[in-house]
């Protein structure tokens, strides 16, 4: 891809490299809007991450004992569709601060996380040293990932919740997925379920079916860590930009690359998925979460 500047390009396990977009595009609208909204999102994820990651977690050594102590605790849902993971090899996308990624690596797994923020990175990478295992972290975003990259090398793709929202179009995002698979890989998709982020919404102290299921537009909304960090006033926060998708979207993306989805769950009974304040019990009515898995055949 000419319009990528990539550094520190080491294929070693442990290493941390970046992938850079050049200022030239090439394509049509779709490219150049993906790469402006990631501008955007990149501002954000860099812009308080690492902090908003040691006062949720405490510090990477302090964390790393935690998942030392229960590795699994982290990943379960995700393993109840693996199995045994020693020696496979996982991709985790937008995998953040990395938390999983080490757990996995704790199990056996060699892992490689793609994210666009270096503060995220930065986390990950000193709590997998912290846990003692290698873990490789390509700072970049996904649809701009080098070729070599792109290749049938992973056993598992995981894409983890709130991430789908980033991209304009899901048609590339699970292209690259797929291409990524071994024949027989599986993809692990799990999100915030569109009813609960694209119809419901919060009134005083009830859940009421306010919002535009429907609704195509992109929204201006804080960074996911942003309640982590003290507000200043006289420096606002960077903020995202967001494309919420119906779940008939999502599926038809996927089927579209040529997955087989072999399951669709919608989760109930996941408290945090739901505002602070929403109705006891709701959580046990809605689906907060969903998770599909797909074959590569």
């Amino acid at each position: 891809m000419d319009n990528l500047i990539v550094q520190g390009s080491g294929r070693k396990s442990g290493e941390l490299w970046e992938v850079r977009p050049s200022k030239r595009f090439s394509g049509g609208d779709g490219i150049l809007r993906q790469s402006e909204l990631s501008r955007i999102n990149r501002a954000g994820w860099n812009d308080g991450a690492y902090q908003a990651w040691v006062n949720r977690h405490g510090s990477p050594k302090d964390y790393a004992l935690t998942l030392m102590k229960n590795p699994q605790q982290k990943v379960m849902k995700y393993l109840n569709h693996m199995g045994d993971i020693r020696g496979k090899r996982i991709a985790n996308l937008l995998g953040s601060k990395g938390n999983k990624a080490v757990s996995f690596a704790l199990l056996g797994a060699e892992v490689t996380v793609v994210d666009i923020s270096k503060e995220n990175s930065k986390y990950a990478m000193e709590l997998a040293e912290a846990a003692g295992v290698d873990i490789r972290y390509i700072v970049s975003d996904l649809v701009e990932i080098p070729s070599e990259e792109k290749k049938a090398d992973y056993d598992f793709v995981i894409l983890e919740v709130g991430v789908l929202h980033y991209f304009v179009d899901l048609v590339p995002v699970f292209t690259i997925v797929i291409n990524m698979l071994k024949k027989g890989g599986t993809l692990i998709l799990r999100d915030f379920h569109p009813m609960l982020t694209k119809l419901l919404t919060l009134e005083g102290s009830k859940m009421v079916a306010a919002g535009d299921y429907f609704d195509s537009g992109e929204k201006e909304v804080d960074v996911a860590f942003r309640k982590l960090l003290k507000t200043d006033p006289l420096h606002p926060s960077a903020k995202n930009r967001i494309r919420r998708w119906t779940l008939g979207d999502i599926i038809t993306a996927v089927g579209t690359t040529g997955f087989t989805i072999t399951q669709l769950e919608e989760e109930a009974g996941i408290r945090w998925a739901f505002p602070a304040k929403s109705p006891i019990g709701i959580e046990d009515n809605i689906p907060g979460l969903f998770t599909i898995i797909a074959e590569k055949k």
